[in-house]
């Protein structure tokens, strides 16, 4: 029987070596490339489902407050007699979003006519002067100026609609900046897409929320890798005024992830050249 002498051996026991250096490399790639990724998901605890059915949330209404624009119209049998409870300029139009100060499209809750809340929470409306306003739902301020003109129109159609909505989206965001929408049913979701939505460095588990709504001043902390967040409505609909800023990650962190990526592919392209090597001169 041949003897290996030991000049075999060695090779031998090198390429052993060097090929569980590899398997060890990639794993801990794979390893480390899976947990950055699992911190990118949005709402990962959810069950591996194709369809996963969410509780229904009743949204809570809004109220009208101080500095709300008001789109109100009256309609009648006589469309004549109705027509100077309209007489506030030029009728609104609707728009999908909008970017105030620049980008979008669509109109802006500024450049729609419409009745102003002032400071005292009352609109100046034709005819009937002042009416309060502030602390009424769209349905309840409808039945007060209902109640306004039927002494001047038979049957009288009142349309009330909330004009302005804006957010603010600052932070680690790609596009930031304060945004209009013509809609009032807005998620946290709609306000990060319309934002450009969140690059990696950004902290998906540490937003806050700014609110300011009806005289209570609150702030709250934000993770979107949870479910419950879409079961509390409170949160996951956007109100007006609401400004949400996204937390960026620790640059030192990321900056480690990428120093670690490249040390790792450095290492795995040493392992391969070894091994190669050692092959060629076996």
């Amino acid at each position: 029987m041949q003897k290996i002498n030991m000049p075999m051996k060695m090779r031998i026991g090198n390429i052993e070596k060097s090929f569980i250096l590899l398997v060890f490399i990639v794993c801990n790639f794979l390893v480390t490339s899976c947990r950055s990724v699992n911190q990118l998901r949005y709402f990962k605890n959810l069950p591996d489902s194709s369809v996963v059915h969410l509780p229904h949330v009743d949204q809570e209404l809004r109220l009208v407050q101080k500095g709300d624009k008001l789109m109100i119209t009256i309609g009648a049998k006589n469309p004549e007699a109705a027509a100077i409870f309209n007489n506030y300029g030029e009728e609104p139009t609707s728009g999908s979003k909008g970017r105030i100060g620049g980008g979008g499209a669509g109109a802006n809750a500024s450049d729609l006519a419409g009745f102003w809340v002032d400071e005292l929470g009352e609109i100046e409306f034709p005819v009937v002067g002042k009416v309060k306003a502030e602390g009424y739902t769209a349905s309840q301020l409808k039945d007060v100026i209902t109640e306004k003109v039927s002494p001047y129109l038979r049957e009288p159609l009142v349309n009330v609609k909330f004009i302005s909505f804006k957010f603010t989206v600052l932070g680690e965001v790609r596009s930031p900046g304060v945004y209009a929408l013509s809609h009032q049913r807005t998620t946290l979701l709609d306000a990060l897409g319309v934002a450009g939505d969140l690059p990696r460095s950004a902290k998906r588990y540490d937003i806050q929320l700014y609110r300011d709504y009806n005289g209570v001043r609150t702030i709250s902390k934000l993770d979107l890798r949870k479910k419950e967040l879409l079961n509390n409505p409170e949160l996951f609909y956007v109100k007006h005024n609401d400004v949400i800023i996204v937390q960026p990650r620790d640059m030192r962190l990321f900056s480690d992830e990428a120093r670690a990526y490249i040390g790792l592919l450095t290492l795995l392209m040493g392992a391969s050249a070894l091994l190669i090597t050692v092959i060629n001169n076996k």
